[in-house]
């Protein structure tokens, strides 16, 4: 049975950017889709290729097609900032251009999304290579992802599940989320967190997007291992001590985000986190005590590389993050 959409639909929002190998594959999985979308919204970021020129011809079957192009980079968060701002159906669903979209993927979600009441769904991806053969079945299992649920605030904040290209939510939801604030790692992750203060995350236990992996990509898979972090430093071009600080920094930025808008309050998490590195260390055993309390649905190898990523000094200056 297919989810009783009302006449307002779903908006399914693309950011692209110098995308033109991958789009066709894009357009023809959402023509493919079983539950028909209300609009397509596509925003170029600048492309310098033939991009535009696919965007601008783009369509879906019973559907209307947006197109619009920014004449200066802005970046996937801006990007998808200027889409979701424009959203006016009753759901939303994200998408990036190199992937593909089995064909259910729309249908199942939102039929979760409203057997749930959750603001927002997201899945499981299966990981493929430039041509689409298979890496991993399981994008959850490779990166050793807990699909969270409900009000899972200091779970989502400690490890981010919830992967953009496979959400889709409620339009109610960006009344809180928008604008993005400053400094945040990532869109999905600010909305994800801003769901689980409202009606809560549900995970659909499927893989429903061909998550390609490229030498482009903005984020990408990564094995859950000393190696994979070693390769994901080097596909970001960090030290092991900037990508730290960083992540300290995203998620002050994110706890910043819900506290000024009184959506969740985490002092503690605010105030170690600005701590020294020594100071952070010493500290490490309250530190672990506090996740493992709100967020032990992680497990202990996800909560001890946390630790040991925010407490040890790996490389990192010895100065508090002021962010």
């Amino acid at each position: 049975m297919k989810p009783d959409f009302p006449d307002t639909g779903l908006t399914v929002v693309v950011a692209t950017r110098n995308g033109v190998c991958w789009l066709p594959d894009l357009f023809a999985s959402l023509a493919r889709q079983t539950l028909m979308l209300a609009r397509l919204s596509i925003l170029d970021d600048a492309s310098t290729d033939g991009t535009w020129d696919l965007v601008r011809d783009a369509a879906v079957p019973g559907g209307q097609t947006v197109a619009g192009r920014q004449e200066t980079n802005e970046g996937a968060i801006g990007t998808f900032q200027r889409l979701l701002s424009m959203v006016d159906t009753e759901y939303f669903a994200l998408c990036d251009q190199d992937d593909v979209w089995l064909s259910d993927k729309l249908e199942n979600s939102a039929r979760l999304l409203e057997m749930s009441g959750a603001d927002l769904v997201y899945t499981d991806l299966r990981v493929v290579d430039e041509d689409l053969n298979e890496l991993a079945p399981s994008m959850w299992r490779l990166s050793n992802i807990v699909p969270v649920t409900g009000h899972a605030v200091v779970p989502l904040l400690l490890k981010n599940s919830v992967t953009g290209c496979t959400v889709v939510a409620r339009r109610q939801l960006l009344e809180r989320a928008l604008p993005f604030p400053d400094g945040i790692p990532m869109h999905d992750w600010w909305l994800a967190l801003v769901a689980a203060c409202g009606s809560g995350v549900q995970a659909l236990h499927e893989q429903t997007v061909l998550y390609r992996q490229h030498g482009t990509n903005a984020l990408g898979a990564a094995k859950f291992s000393s190696k994979g972090l070693s390769d994901l430093l080097e596909r970001r071009h960090l030290t092991m001590g900037t990508y730290t600080l960083t992540r300290l920094s995203g998620r002050l930025a994110l706890i910043r985000g819900l506290e000024e808008r009184n959506l969740a309050h985490l002092p503690f998490l605010r105030r170690f986190y600005r701590l020294p590195t020594g100071l952070r260390l010493v500290l490490s055993p309250i530190y672990l005590g506090y996740t493992v309390t709100r967020a032990h649905v992680l497990g202990w190898r996800n909560l001890l590389v946390d630790a040991a990523l925010t407490c040890l000094p790996l490389g990192s200056s010895h100065k508090g993050v002021t962010a």
